[in-house]
């Protein structure tokens, strides 16, 4: 293994294990250990069940936090947002754990929605707009992946408007064939799979067929001053 990956692990175990010794001590004071008695499950989007973890949505705070104040994801958080974060997470579990059951486990989109409901309340609008982007491009990531359930389900699905009006599930792979066809002649010197990344993340739930293909041109172009091949492949 990489010294440098090995040294970030290192660090980041070492960090996780910080974090935990905090939040344990702080969900005692407010007498809600979930692992005083009893421990809470939390369902994953492909239906699979996992122990609850404070230390998951720490992270995934201070990660926002860190986007909001234009940090390097690597680059330590200070005291300041520490707190904050530690904070934010503590107001997350005791809403997600107030209206949790033994029986029933905690639906992860539960838990996320209250992550945003929290950055809101508490005034951090500008990290909650971080997470609310963060959350979307993940979800369109598990549609472009075609990620499933545990009984073979869509975990998400993407729709294109047609000419028309109506709606269809759009399709990642009839997409990435168009571009590849743009690109035949000239694969040498202009990246088809680089095309259909700038193109996927430059299209929303509900696109029209127009705006795909616009999507797809602008990508092109934006690559014509260092590469000229792609003049070719936006006239296609």
């Amino acid at each position: 293994m990489n010294r440098g990956v090995a040294c970030r692990m290192e660090r980041r175990r070492r960090k996780i294990s910080m974090i935990n010794e905090q939040l344990d001590g702080q969900l005692r004071m407010a007498t809600l250990d979930p692992l005083e008695g009893k421990q809470f499950q939390v369902r994953k989007r492909n239906g699979n069940i996992i122990d609850f973890d404070e230390t998951r949505i720490y992270l995934a705070i201070e990660a926002a936090l860190k986007a909001d104040a234009e940090l390097d994801q690597d680059t330590p958080a200070n005291e300041t947002m520490q707190a904050a974060a530690q904070r934010l997470t503590q107001a997350v579990v005791e809403k997600s754990l107030s209206r949790a059951s033994d029986e029933a486990p905690i639906e992860i989109e539960r838990i996320q929605d209250t992550v945003e409901d929290k950055l809101m309340e508490l005034g951090f609008r500008g990290a909650a707009r971080r997470y609310i982007v963060y959350r979307e491009e993940r979800r369109k990531a598990r549609a472009i992946r075609g990620d499933r359930t545990v009984d073979g389900q869509p975990q998400e699905q993407m729709f294109i408007t047609l000419p028309d009006g109506e709606q269809e599930v759009l399709d990642p792979g009839r997409l990435k064939r168009d571009i590849y066809g743009a690109c035949r002649g000239v694969e040498d010197k202009c990246q088809a799979n680089d095309l259909f990344d700038e193109t996927m993340r430059n299209l929303y739930d509900g696109v029209t067929t127009t705006e795909v293909d616009k999507a797809m041109i602008m990508s092109a172009k934006a690559r014509i001053e260092n590469e000229p091949a792609y003049t070719y492949v936006a006239a296609r």
